[in-house]
């Protein structure tokens, strides 16, 4: 695997509320990694601590091989992060920062800000303080990817903004960064908007990853089951892995993961008058393992 980012056993707490559990995460060089959770479930707070904005309790992060610590802002040049709520200096002209934020980064190409403040309908000659919290937003957005990031962090970035920019930047923008080799972190409560765009997928809850997956794998593999029978339903299914399970006199529904052919042999053999297979979107497959609790929790109706 070529990493660009590792993280092992990370773990957070404020008080007495752990955020992060001995947390683990590889990112690969050249893939948009979706991070999904519930509000405070420790997305922005993973976020914040790569970016150093905050330290963590314990643990290591490795950026290209080379373990960085909380001060170290060397790393930092080769990223850019993209906050809900971006912080700029309200006096300073769109112009002036753009000048003052290519001090930073090597890589910065002050013609592609230019083309994204056109792009964005950003006049470059306009105060900071007196723009609408969605130009804020644009303005980030031209800000990171000027920069030339190796590695793009976002933060929930497309909630405040407009749809025709919204779209322009999830369908166009994210695929010319990864055809270009940028690797992507997208943490969004926007699950619809990941669908189309993320490679790997990561599910976070109760301070850990409970889904760390290829994100057609996973797709591929989350099956809604839809079984009729002539009477009653089977007093067990015979197998672990079902996600949501809904029950009627003799209906029943199971999202189960990972579904094979060994789980449908199994299921065929309890004899039901019908068995239907269906794919579920992304936030279908979100909302299950979120209820579920992973993957790898049991459920009593499917053991053996």
């Amino acid at each position: 695997m070529n990493e660009i980012l590792r993280i092992h056993n990370l773990s957070k707490a404020f008080g007495r509320n752990n955020v992060l559990q001995n947390f683990n995460l590889t990112l690969e060089k050249g893939k948009v990694y979706g991070l999904l959770g519930k509000n405070g479930e420790g997305k922005t707070t993973l976020i914040r601590i790569i970016m150093g904005i905050i330290p963590s309790d314990s643990g290591e992060m490795f950026y290209k091989g080379q373990k960085i610590k909380f001060n170290d802002s060397s790393y930092k040049k080769e990223i850019g992060y993209i906050p809900e709520e971006a912080f700029f200096f309200r006096w300073m002209r769109i112009s002036e920062l753009l000048a003052f934020n290519s001090a930073f980064y090597p890589a910065w190409n002050a013609k592609k800000a230019e083309d994204y403040l056109d792009r964005f309908s950003l006049p470059g000659a306009a105060k900071i303080g007196q723009l609408s919290r969605g130009m804020k937003l644009k303005l980030g957005l031209a800000v990171a990817l000027a920069a030339k990031p190796e590695l793009l962090v976002l933060d929930d970035p497309t909630s405040g903004i407009d749809v025709p920019t919204r779209q322009d930047f999830l369908k166009d923008i994210i695929a010319e960064l990864s055809d270009a080799g940028t690797t992507i972190l997208f943490s969004s409560h926007l699950v619809h908007e990941l669908e189309r765009i993320v490679e790997r997928l990561g599910i976070l809850e109760c301070g850990n990853l409970i889904l760390d997956e290829d994100y057609q794998t996973v797709k591929s593999l989350t099956q809604r089951i839809r079984l009729t029978f002539e009477g009653p339903l089977p007093v067990k299914w015979g197998f672990d892995g079902i996600l949501q399970e809904k029950q009627g006199p003799n209906r029943c529904e199971l999202t189960v993961y990972p579904w094979d052919e060994d789980k449908e042999k199994r299921l065929r053999a309890l004899g039901p008058i019908s068995l239907e297979k269906e794919s579920l979107a992304l936030e279908e497959i979100f909302t299950s393992f979120i209820s579920a609790g992973g993957p790898n929790k049991k459920r009593n109706r499917g053991r053996n």
